[in-house]
């Protein structure tokens, strides 16, 4: 019948095109250009004509539609996929831009110091600041500064230090210079108070939060987390007072100036036996026994006893 030589004839149809003279009568219904071959388009729609109607049907055409929205949901995928990939490449350019001007700036206000061994040979590559000659810290970066009482009004007697009623802790004139700096530009600065007895206590006295008031020929005041730290000039250092340096009850001290108001600082018998009878019970680590029993005479922060 026609139907099944137009079927035969499709079958053998090549991916590329048919002749005029050698389309069927099927075929040529889908030759819409009129040039008397199949381009692939007109090949693919004749392919799918499986009945040999010379038409496609509603089937036909809905599945074709369905991979054509297949395809375009597809493509949109690649496109956002595309963009998003130049967003990324352009944080990235801008990201790497910063950071060379941030290095450009920082270089202009640093420069690297080295060490050198016995033997010449270099070590170590530390970034100094020009304008403080010291080590450039990170944000998470600690600086500490030295608290000292005054030692023209003490005396030490008896392998004790007896003060005068008006001596202070003092700093160096350059050091509260440097230390205000840092806290002006946000770093973090402690202060370290070593006492006679040995024990080291540090206590923050600036963060990024800190309330800086600096001047340089009066009175300047660090208020960190409610409490305030003095800094008075005196003859070539700096007066540093305020009750966040106090000692609290049951702390060290070595006058009784270290400690807050209404306690006075001596050495309790009773409480200094007691940490020794703790300390000689470490038989696990005897080497430290008597470091420990060395560390517990020392004076601490009491309320003040009174006469009966």
């Amino acid at each position: 019948s026609a139907s099944e030589d137009d079927g035969a004839q499709s079958d053998n149809t090549s991916a590329g095109s048919r002749k005029a003279g050698r389309l069927s009568t099927v075929s040529r219904m889908y030759d819409i250009r009129g040039d008397g071959e199949l381009d692939e388009a007109e090949l693919a729609m004749r392919h799918m004509d499986t009945s040999g109607r010379g038409y496609l049907t509603n089937e036909k055409v809905y599945q074709l539609m369905q991979d054509h929205v297949q395809t375009q949901r597809k493509l949109f995928q690649f496109k956002r996929i595309i963009i998003g990939l130049a967003v990324l490449v352009v944080i990235l350019a801008l990201s790497n831009l910063g950071t060379s001007f941030a290095a450009a700036i920082l270089s202009k206000d640093t420069v690297t110091k080295t060490e050198e061994t016995s033997d010449g040979e270099e070590f170590g590559a530390d970034l100094i600041d020009k304008k403080t000659k010291e080590k450039v810290g990170t944000q998470t970066a600690n600086d500490s500064i030295e608290v000292n009482r005054a030692t023209s009004l003490c005396i030490e007697e008896d392998s004790e230090l007896n003060c005068a009623t008006d001596s202070y802790l003092s700093v160096p004139e350059s050091v509260v210079e440097s230390m205000f700096y840092k806290c002006l530009t946000g770093r973090t600065v402690n202060v370290a108070r070593t006492f006679s007895s040995g024990h080291v206590k540090s206590i923050n006295i600036c963060s990024s939060s800190t309330n800086v008031e600096f001047n340089e020929f009066d009175r300047s005041t660090l208020e960190n987390y409610g409490e305030s730290i003095h800094f008075d000039p005196m003859d070539g250092d700096y007066k540093v007072s305020g009750d966040g340096l106090l000692q609290q009850e049951q702390e060290v001290c070595d006058v009784d100036e270290d400690c807050l108001v209404n306690l006075a600082c001596y050495k309790n018998q009773t409480s200094i036996i007691g940490c020794q009878d703790i300390c000689k019970r470490k038989r696990w680590a005897p080497h430290r026994v008597e470091a420990c029993v060395v560390s517990c005479d020392h004076s601490t922060c009491l309320q003040e006893a009174i006469d009966e």
